[in-house]
Parts: structure tokens; C-alpha cells; sequence
């Protein structure tokens, strides 16, 4: 990204942030007058996003300043840090969603009002219909795991939204039929479901934030940088190579050492300048996020991560 490109995300992540705090606090105080669990659990929910939304705009023009003296290698690694923070915390929301739902249904379930119930699910999900496609439109070309993650969340919202909405007119008309009794029961049954149905996104953004932290080597990466090295080394005459990649956040950090003859190598610097030009080409060119470490040696250092 150059720097008006993080200048875009920032905004957009600003304005995503002050509408999602919109909607917490709608959905709050909606939820508590309409008695509705499952508008407070959404209301609590964007509350969150609100806060890790705030916490990715810092990040964001953290990650802009650059490498400094203190984080030499940049800030790339804060991404999947928010990302295992964030998902963390929404596990352990649906967790206590999901009780309360099971709780309230085993006590008898309870009668909301669902006129003020539709009204704030149906506005809910309208708006983030629209946050949605504003992130998504003025995303492209961006590269931004943040917005990507932030769009999610739009989307994920206005399926939540959307589904309260039509729970809560299918238990209005309900009202006055020999099926009533059931009416109770919908605001436990729903947010049972939508809780239910949220855990696994919170527990695959934590097991892909915890593979980034860790540095578990991406095996598409892996394998993409060794075919590229293979061929460099059968091209130019070399004994072999070693590899090892990571990717951090939206940074790749790729080290090929390449083995080289012990005697009468013939290489010039120009030609082995040349040989770093033509990995970072056929890596697909670097981006500002990409740390790329090419060497020359004649001496293999062992590793497990070399193939047997």
C-alpha cells in the first residue's frame, strides 16, 4: 500500500467503527425495551465489533508509519493479533449467548414486544446491507486483511439482522392463533440459533490468526517459492537451495539461500543481482509488505524445513 491507500483504509475503518457504535447502541436500548435477549446479544455484539474496528484503525495507521527503529520488520504482525484478540473475545459472547438463550428456555421462554423488535431488526440489517457494499466498492485494489475482516462482519450483520427480522414477524403473526403458545419460546429458540450458528466464524479466524502468529509456513507459499528456486537453480548451474517462508498478516517473509560451487563459481555481483530480479519476478513482483532475503553460499545449513 502507498500512503494514501492507508489514508483510504483508515477512513474507512473510522466510518465503519461510528456506525457500528450506532447500532450497538440502538440495539441495546431497543432490545431492553422490547424485552428482546437477541436484539441486546446483537446490540453487545456490534458493541464489540465497534471496539476492534477502532483497534484496526490504529493498527492501520501503525502499519502505514512504516519499519522504525523499535519494530525494524514493520507492524504487519499486529493483523493477526487483532484478529486472535477480536475472535477470542466473540467465542466467549456467543458462549454466554448461547447460555442465556438454553437458560430463558428451560425457565418458560418470555414475551417481548414485537413491534419494536422488527422495527430495530429490520433497520439494523438495512444499514449494515449498506455498510457492506460501501467497504466492498472502495476496498478494491486495497490489499487490506482489516477491510476484508471488516466486510465479513458487515455481511455476517446483516444475515444476523435480517434472520431477527423474520423471526420476529413470523411470532407476530403467530399472535391470536392456536399455535401461540409458541410465541414465548421464539426469542430463546432464535438466539440459541444465531449463536449456534456464529461460533465456528469466531474459531477459524482463531485457528487461522494463531498459524499466522506462530509462523506456520503456508504450504501454497512454500511450494511456490520452492518451484521458483528449483528452476533458478537448475537455469544457472547452482547445487541446490534452501527455503523458508512466513506470512505474517498481509507480509510474506521469504529466505532462499542458494548452494554454490566451492571453486570457479564465475558468478559476477551484477549476475547475482540479476538472480535476486528474477525470484521477486516470478514471485509476482514485492509488494510494500513483502521481506525478501536472497543469499549465496557454498556451505548448507541443516534444517527439518528442508525436504528430504
Amino acid at each position: 500500500m502507498d500512503a494514501d491507500s492507508h489514508k483510504t483504509e483508515q477512513k474507512i475503518l473510522l466510518r465503519s467503527a461510528c456506525l457500528t457504535a450506532a447500532l450497538a447502541l440502538l440495539g441495546v436500548l431497543l432490545g431492553l425495551v422490547s424485552r428482546a435477549q437477541s436484539l441486546v446479544f446483537d446490540g453487545m455484539f456490534d458493541a464489540i465489533d465497534t471496539g476492534m474496528s477502532l483497534v484496526a484503525w490504529h493498527a492501520s495507521r501503525l502499519i502505514g508509519r512504516g519499519a522504525d527503529c523499535r519494530f525494524q520488520f514493520g507492524y504487519w504482525h499486529l493483523e493477526p493479533i487483532l484478529t486472535l484478540v477480536s475472535s477470542t473475545v466473540r467465542l466467549f459472547v456467543c458462549a454466554y449467548g448461547l447460555l442465556g438463550g438454553v437458560s430463558s428456555l428451560m425457565n418458560g421462554g418470555r414475551v417481548i414486544h414485537y413491534d419494536i423488535a422488527i422495527t430495530s431488526a429490520a433497520i439494523s440489517s438495512c444499514l449494515s446491507v449498506v455498510a457492506f457494499i460501501y467497504i466492498q466498492r472502495n476496498k478494491r485494489g486495497l490489499d487490506s486483511s482489516l477491510l476484508d475482516s471488516d466486510a465479513r462482519g458487515w455481511q455476517f450483520g446483516a444475515l444476523m439482522s435480517g434472520g431477527l427480522c423474520a423471526s420476529f414477524l413470523l411470532a407476530q403473526a403467530l399472535e391470536g392463533t392456536s399455535a401461540a403458545w409458541m410465541m414465548p419460546y421464539i426469542d430463546p429458540v432464535v438466539l440459541i440459533l444465531l449463536t449456534g450458528g456464529m461460533l465456528p466464524y469466531p474459531i477459524s479466524a482463531i485457528y487461522r490468526a494463531g498459524r499466522s502468529i506462530l509462523q506456520v509456513a503456508p504450504r501454497d507459499l512454500d511450494q511456490q517459492v520452492r518451484a521458483i528456486a528449483g528452476d533458478l537453480v537448475t537455469r544457472h548451474g547452482l547445487i541446490d537451495h534452501q527455503c523458508y517462508v512466513a506470512r505474517i498478516g498481509r507480509a510474506r517473509f521469504i529466505e532462499i539461500g542458494f548452494i554454490t560451487p566451492t571453486k570457479h563459481s564465475g558468478f559476477t555481483i551484477a549476475e547475482l543481482d540479476e538472480i535476486r530480479s528474477q525470484v521477486a519476478t516470478e514471485l509476482g513482483g514485492l509488494r510494500t509488505a513483502d521481506w525478501l532475503t536472497v543469499y549465496f553460499t557454498a556451505v548448507r545449513r541443516r534444517s527439518l524445513a528442508d525436504p528430504d
